[in-house]
């Protein structure tokens, strides 16, 4: 089946930008076995990134680093709210062949995403499963000033889950268009112990683990996480944080050889 567009204000594509695609392929291929073309990534023959291109930002500057960005009805129109709110438009709108329209804006924080105007690719076509794109989170010290930037762009809700130890990004009515997608999540989760709300969720704001600037990073999913530590290691990577115990979930946060920081997370149901 085709994957629909992205509904407004979702997460929807990611790009390892600034990137030698050689190196890239190489690393990822080893690591998550992607198969790489004409700068994307696939799985099963699924687009899940981009590669050394710069589709939802502005040219790359300093390492390789992947670039969030969120789906959007109009991209002229969701820029205008972006900078109408406090953000900065750092390139476009401007219209990728006939990929997407694309913008690249940092909020009043500093952290840089894209917006996401989608023509011929609608963003990642497979997401979630082990060795694609799970989450993108925002790391920054002024949850409230996100929150009520997020909100006014994007009608984000920012809800605390102690349980996770970090506060939910919702888009209220994502639920429904998963489960056009997936008629049996709400099932599946009610099984697992998941969270209300969880069905709304798009990604996680969290405090930074150092001083660093406020950012967007980036979670993927994986099957076992140990075993892809060794594989990261193995493809010349850096283990920035061991394989470690959150509630249900084992993460773990690695460099690539590009200098791309990336965490690893394998859920596992109670």
């Amino acid at each position: 089946m085709t994957r629909p567009r992205y509904p407004h204000g979702v997460p929807c594509w990611l790009e390892l930008v600034g990137a030698d695609v050689a190196a890239a392929r190489s690393f990822y291929g080893a690591v998550f076995g992607w198969e790489v073309d004409d700068g994307v990534a696939r799985l099963d023959g699924r687009a899940v990134v981009g590669l050394g291109a710069v589709a939802g930002d502005a040219p790359a500057e300093g390492p390789a680093r992947w670039a969030t960005s969120i789906a959007v009805d109009d991209v002229d129109v969701a820029a205008a709210a972006v900078a109408t709110h406090g953000g900065t438009v750092r390139h476009g709108p401007v219209d990728v062949g006939d990929v997407a329209r694309v913008a690249a804006c940092t909020d009043p924080s500093g952290a840089t995403f894209g917006l996401w105007d989608a023509a011929g690719r609608v963003g990642a076509e497979l997401v979630n499963a082990p060795g694609t794109w799970n989450w993108s989170d925002l790391a920054t010290g002024d949850p409230d000033g996100a929150a009520a930037f997020y909100g006014a762009v994007f009608g984000w809700r920012a809800v605390p889950l102690p349980a996770f130890g970090a506060t939910m990004w919702q888009l209220p009515g994502y639920a429904d268009h998963l489960d056009t997608l997936d008629p049996e999540r709400a099932e599946r989760h009610a099984a697992d112990g998941v969270p209300d709300g969880f069905g709304d969720a798009i990604g996680w704001l969290v405090a930074p683990a150092d001083e660093t600037p406020p950012t967007w990073v980036v979670t993927f999913a994986v099957d076992d996480t140990d075993a892809v530590v060794e594989r990261v290691v193995a493809a010349g990577g850096t283990v920035v944080d061991p394989p470690h115990d959150l509630g249900p979930t084992r993460l773990a946060v690695v460099d690539d050889p590009l200098g791309a920081r990336l965490t690893l997370s394998h859920y596992r149901p109670g």
